[in-house]
């Protein structure tokens, strides 16, 4: 339910990370000036394209385009990987749940593709002098040590930096699996398996017809709070709740949005009283409050989909982006501002607006809070041009903060 468990699955990514950047730095310098900056927060919101990881980074009051260059894995070797990961029970049930699999850390799983680069494929690039002759900078180095956090929480960034977002392999995998039984699931050292990877499995099988459920008076509204450090009575009840709803809507074949840990983690945030839980949230996620207030508006617009869009933008091809920005020309009566793509955005300065691809294949739109900072707005949708059309709106009626 929140990002812990997530953080221990990717403790072999992180590691072989770590240790592929460090080794591409040869020693440098900057490996541990960019640890500083980095711990610092001088490095911004990271950006996943296929073939390279970049971020803004901030450094003595002047901020550099700093970048990772990875080489893309090719579709031979995702369909390698695809077919190792469908022979294993537990890395479908990660797939299946929106989860990525420890196993995708390990190359033995997938006859020596790796998702980590090796050093010698880890190249620099950076708009500061040292960086523009490909060298490692301060400010590239304190991008690799920002991906390390960020891999702690979700592999997708790197999994986008190879050519294929989580989503995108979760589907090959479903399409191998499909009209398969999986057989059981493999129990953790402690003897334990994930409630959401048999959830996962329990959905994929064909579904059966739901038994008359009776009705059920809820109990926990009537009891104490446990002796400390158990939970309140109230958080017992809304972990119940969920739990209950999750098992109708799974018993009713009924589609419900995939969750990962971080959307599931916002989500929680996003209840009514989900907020007192932030600042834990934060030293979880390692994400910033700011980050972490404008997912949780995304969720509530959006979904799991919503609140990552509010995070960064889904990675789709450049082509779609402009055929996107296209639509949004041609539908506008009074073209005033000027549409640019940058960052995986399409945006309107001028106007304040700004629509962002989503995981959930629509279009969410966004208004300028802020400075530099946007806020998801209502309305996603298929269609460029509508969400475009709906963040208008949602900004006429929303001032510029200060």
């Amino acid at each position: 339910m929140t990002a812990s468990g997530n953080t221990r699955n990717m403790a072999p990514l992180v590691a072989a990370w770590k240790q592929a950047f460090h080794l591409a730095t040869n020693g440098s310098g900057s490996y541990g000036k960019g640890l500083n900056l980095h711990c610092n927060g001088a490095v911004a919101q990271i950006h996943a394209q296929p073939g390279r990881l970049a971020a803004a980074v901030t450094a003595k009051k002047a901020t550099h385009q700093a970048v990772l260059l990875l080489p893309k894995l090719t579709e031979t070797q995702w369909d390698t990987l695809a077919g190792r990961l469908a022979g294993n029970p537990q890395a479908v049930a990660d797939l299946l749940a929106n989860r990525v699999p420890a196993a995708i850390a390990d190359p033995g799983h997938a006859r020596g593709i790796a998702i980590v680069p090796g050093a010698e494929e880890i190249t620099f690039s950076c708009s500061c002098p040292t960086g523009a002759t490909g060298r490692v900078c301060d400010h590239s180095a304190a991008l690799g040590h920002a991906v390390t956090d960020r891999l702690a929480v979700t592999a997708s960034v790197l999994l986008g930096a190879r050519g294929m977002s989580a989503r995108a392999l979760a589907a090959l995998v479903r399409d191998l699996v499909a009209d398969t039984d999986l057989g059981t699931l493999p129990a953790d050292a402690d003897g334990t398996v994930r409630a959401d990877q048999l959830y996962s499995l329990s959905a994929h099988r064909p579904p059966q017809p739901p038994p008359d459920l009776d009705p059920v008076v809820p109990l926990t509204s009537t009891l104490d709070d446990p002796p400390l450090p158990g939970p309140r009575a109230q958080d017992l009840a809304w972990m119940a709740q969920d739990a209950a709803d999750r098992a109708h809507a799974l018993l009713a074949a009924a589609p419900v949005q995939p969750h990962d840990d971080l959307a599931d983690t916002v989500r929680i945030l996003a209840t009514p009283h989900g907020v007192d839980r932030l600042p834990a949230a934060v030293e979880t996620t390692g994400l910033t409050e700011a980050a972490l207030r404008a997912m949780m508006i995304g969720y509530r617009h959006g979904g799991p989909a919503g609140a990552h869009a509010a995070l960064a933008a889904a990675v789709v091809p450049p082509s779609i982006m402009e055929q996107a920005a296209e639509v949004i020309r041609a539908s506008r009566a009074v073209a005033l501002g000027v549409i640019d793509i940058a960052d995986g955005t399409i945006t309107d300065t001028t106007a304040g607006v700004q629509i962002r691809p989503g995981l959930d294949g629509r279009w969410h739109p966004f208004t300028l809070w802020r400075a530099d900072e946007w806020r998801p707005a209502l309305g996603a949708c298929d269609d460029p041009a509508e969400a475009f059309r709906t963040a208008r709106g949602a900004r006429a009626a929303r001032p510029i903060r200060r």
